[in-house]
């Protein structure tokens, strides 16, 4: 029989079509993939961002930093601080004493001086963590000290967050200042996630976007109708169950005390804010003149 073979098409050129199908199909699976990897990574709300707690922003969005341009010294030891721990700071402009004042007489409020300048600081970075649309942000006072392993401290308790809670938590205190009820009492250098009941002091700590809304809400409210220190009335909140806050126990970033550092919005009247730490990362750079291993565990609010 003879071969027609203009009309013959050999099966085998197909082939190519088919696999080129394939390859087109792979490779929008992939961007899609590493798309949604990309997007997730930053953030501190995903699974992917506990693998990343060591990275510049420790796992979260962004760390903002509250400082005044004039606090050379300040400024100097969050630089620092960042050179060593490879950590990417966004400065932002903490309220005075003064301006407080101002803000006061004019709106009727019933706090004011450091009190008042620590609140609206704070409440200031409620609001550009909405207008930014940030999901969850790392906020430090500029007056704090770390521990030198600071990223394997953290690690460890953003595993912990991630096992026993994922999603379902509003702040994260990485330092406080009072001891707290449910707070672990080990002996041990090892640090332990716990469920705060009373949490004090605001130098660093994070919070989610959705929290960050509902803060901002309750404390202008509050300004006006209560009149206490915004880090009392995040307590009371927690003791409420308005507010789910998670601490680490020991804190692995602390306040530098008063007798090293003037504070801008401190709310402590009298003593010293000055905490331990295991092995001071500002004290080992000698930009400290007080070893935090010979402090007291915790301060006393008067």
């Amino acid at each position: 029989m003879k071969l027609d073979t203009k009309s013959y098409v050999p099966r085998q050129t197909s082939i190519p079509r088919i696999r080129a199908r394939h390859i087109i199909t792979l490779a929008v699976l992939a961007l899609l993939y590493l798309g949604f990897i990309s997007i997730q990574q930053p953030y501190g709300l995903s699974k992917q961002t506990y693998y990343h707690a060591r990275n510049s922003t420790l796992g979260f969005q962004k760390i903002l930093v509250l400082n005044m341009p004039h606090r050379h010294e300040r400024r100097r030891n969050m630089n620092a601080l960042a050179r060593v721990h490879n950590l990417d700071l966004t400065y932002a402009k903490t309220v005075n004493r003064d301006e407080a004042n101002v803000e006061a007489i004019n709106n009727g409020y019933l706090i004011n001086g450091t009190h008042l300048a620590c609140y609206l600081s704070h409440l200031s970075l409620y609001r550009r963590i909405i207008a930014e649309n940030i999901q969850t942000a790392l906020i430090f006072e500029d007056d704090v000290d770390m521990e030198w392993d600071l990223k394997q401290r953290h690690k460890q308790i953003m595993d912990e967050v991630q096992l026993e809670y994922q999603n379902d938590w509003d702040m994260l205190y990485l330092g406080h200042c009072t001891s707290d009820i449910n707070e672990p009492q080990q002996a041990g250098t090892d640090v332990e996630l716990y469920e705060a009941e009373y949490p004090m002091c605001l130098h660093a700590y994070a919070v989610t976007l959705e929290c960050a809304k509902r803060l901002l809400v309750l404390l202008e409210e509050r300004l006006k109708t209560v009149g206490k220190d915004i880090d009392l009335i995040l307590a009371v909140g927690t003791q409420f169950g308005a507010i789910t806050v998670l601490g680490a126990s020991p804190p692995y970033v602390v306040q530098v005390g008063r007798q090293e550092l003037t504070s801008d919005i401190s709310l402590l009247s009298e003593g010293d804010t000055a905490q331990r730490l295991f092995h001071s990362t500002l004290f080992h750079l000698g930009y400290r003149n007080i070893d935090p291993r010979t402090l007291p565990k915790y301060i006393q609010v008067p």
